[in-house]
């Protein structure tokens, strides 16, 4: 089945948000991992850029997709181990971000939300901007 025109337009602009999206959150993290602290695992990962974005609730609710509170910038053991395990990762989510974080994440995931795109999009680029003026 072919795509049509504006479901091209819609893959592209959801994954140039993603993409700039984990490169904020990665950026942010200053190249740790949030969850073990480390500089990325031994002899893998060289700061920031080989972090993860991971996403508290899934990426599939686009309410709560781009949404700084709902993602933690870990090293790949680290993600692998909360995505495989859900109790950790509540507990790790609740942990970071406070009870009243955390049900408003859980609160906004909910159906009914809708995300400017375009303006997370300006946004994002913005932050990056700030963050990276001195160089990657």
């Amino acid at each position: 089945m072919l795509e049509t025109k504006a479901a091209k337009r819609k893959k592209i602009t959801v994954e140039l948000l993603d993409r700039l999206f984990s490169k904020y959150v990665r950026l942010m993290s200053g190249g740790y991992c949030k969850r073990c602290w480390r500089l990325g695992r031994p002899n893998a990962y060289k700061g920031w850029k080989n972090l993860d974005c991971a996403h508290f609730r899934p990426r599939g609710i686009h309410a709560t997709r781009w949404d700084y509170n709902n993602v933690a910038p870990l090293c790949s053991g680290c993600h692998f181990y909360i995505d495989n395990n859900s109790t950790a990762k509540d507990e790790f989510f609740l942990e970071i971000l406070g009870k009243e974080l955390f049900d408003a994440v859980i609160e906004k995931a909910k159906p009914g939300s809708k995300p400017d795109r375009e303006k997370i999009k300006v946004e994002l680029k913005v932050k990056i901007k700030i963050l990276t003026q001195g160089g990657e």
